[in-house]
């Protein structure tokens, strides 16, 4: 009797065990090497290299649409850094003007001047004969008619607009400073510079958007389209899209633009972006109208301004377009600075102020935090 329960148990463990699957055995222990059989291990590599290399090959070809994938680029090291110009008392390397003297790319134009401006690598000055002239060299071009407010230049300094009147009417021009070509003209009715409704340009995008002010208007010109007049072309009446919203310059971060419902208030400035519609987005709060923008929009920068009633701010701030960092940069004596331009995303180029009168030049760098007094031929 034991023995057949005996056989009926390894009858049914036969049965159960022809359904596992066994795991796979461990490996074994290396065994030591034998110098007959060095040539083993060497196979072996050499399989296992071609075999990671049909690999990626057959990867390349199925993420590349049938063509190998080039190796990715090196990862820089975190301790490289980009070049930067030092901060040196170098003559600028912008157009600028110094007692009446301008200079463009190391030579000082004829005739006596008030003031330069510029953006990208274009400028534009007013002369004292009150004419205004620009070039993107020492080359300097006339802008005919009477100029109403001032010429103003897309920030990449690719586009020139101008309003300007003369005996046959007023116009706003749009001049590609590359070719030196006008590639738009809008048409206004205005008789001349005293005309209430003479257009004068306050901000033009690189987009070609052109905004226009006159004592009694405020338009947007989509100068991209076609030409004609202030009622025919494709313009915007901002007073409609944008009531109380006064736009003063054209940034590589956004429009300046003042609210006058707020005047007073510290949010009252702003950087913005405008819709085709006329419409006025607020990016973020400005510490001012005044405020320079470098050239890769990353960094705002601040300095005294001299009116009726002069405004003294010894140094200059400079705070990031995100404003996580804030710095004053202060003057390199016992002078005052107010910020003219930037010269790169680092250098800004400022004005020397002795009691109110323009004395002199500084460089300051926001890298090392200091300015230097420039040398000015």
């Amino acid at each position: 009797m034991s023995g057949d329960v005996e056989e009926t148990l390894r009858q049914e463990f036969r049965e159960v065990a022809s359904g596992v699957r066994a795991p796979l055995r461990p490996p074994l222990p290396p065994e030591p090497v034998r110098g007959g059989r060095l040539w083993r291990p060497l196979l072996v590599a050499a399989v296992t290299l071609i075999a990671l290399g049909a690999v990626a090959v057959v990867s390349s070809y199925r993420d590349g649409g049938g063509s190998p994938q080039p190796a990715a680029t090196p990862t820089e090291s975190p301790s490289e850094t980009p070049a930067v110009r030092t901060l040196t008392a170098d003559p600028p390397a912008v157009p600028y003007v110094v007692d009446g003297r301008l200079h463009v790319g190391g030579e000082r134009l004829p005739g006596s001047w008030w003031t330069v401006h510029r953006a990208g690598g274009a400028w534009t000055a007013h002369r004292d004969d009150d004419t205004w002239w620009w070039g993107t060299g020492a080359e300097q071009r006339p802008l005919s008619g009477t100029v109403i407010l001032q010429p103003r230049f897309s920030p990449d300094g690719t586009l020139l607009a101008v309003g300007t009147t003369a005996q046959d009417g007023g116009q706003v021009l749009l001049v590609d400073t590359r070719s030196g070509e006008i590639v738009n003209t809008l048409g206004t009715d205005a008789t001349g510079p005293e005309d209430p409704d003479a257009f004068g340009v306050v901000a033009v995008t690189k987009d070609a958007r052109v905004f226009l002010q006159s004592e009694s208007r405020r338009l947007m010109w989509l100068a991209a389209g076609d030409g004609g007049t202030a009622g025919t072309a494709d313009t915007v009446d901002l007073d409609i899209t944008a009531p109380g919203q006064w736009v003063q310059g054209s940034t590589p971060a956004g429009l300046i633009v003042y609210d006058g419902t707020k005047d007073g208030a510290p949010d009252a400035s702003y950087l913005a972006e405008a819709s085709d519609s006329g419409t006025l987005n607020r990016l973020r709060t400005l510490p001012g109208e005044d405020v320079k923008v470098n050239p890769s929009g990353t960094w705002l920068g601040r300095g005294g301004s001299w009116g009726g009633e002069s405004e003294t701010i010894p140094g200059i701030t400079v705070e990031s377009a995100d404003g996580s960092r804030q710095l004053t940069l202060p003057p390199p004596d016992d002078r005052e600075l107010t910020i003219l331009t930037w010269e790169d995303d680092d250098l800004l180029l400022a004005e020397l102020y002795t009691d109110g009168s323009p004395t002199g030049l500084a460089r300051c760098s926001i890298r090392e935090e200091e300015c230097l007094v420039i040398d000015t031929p």
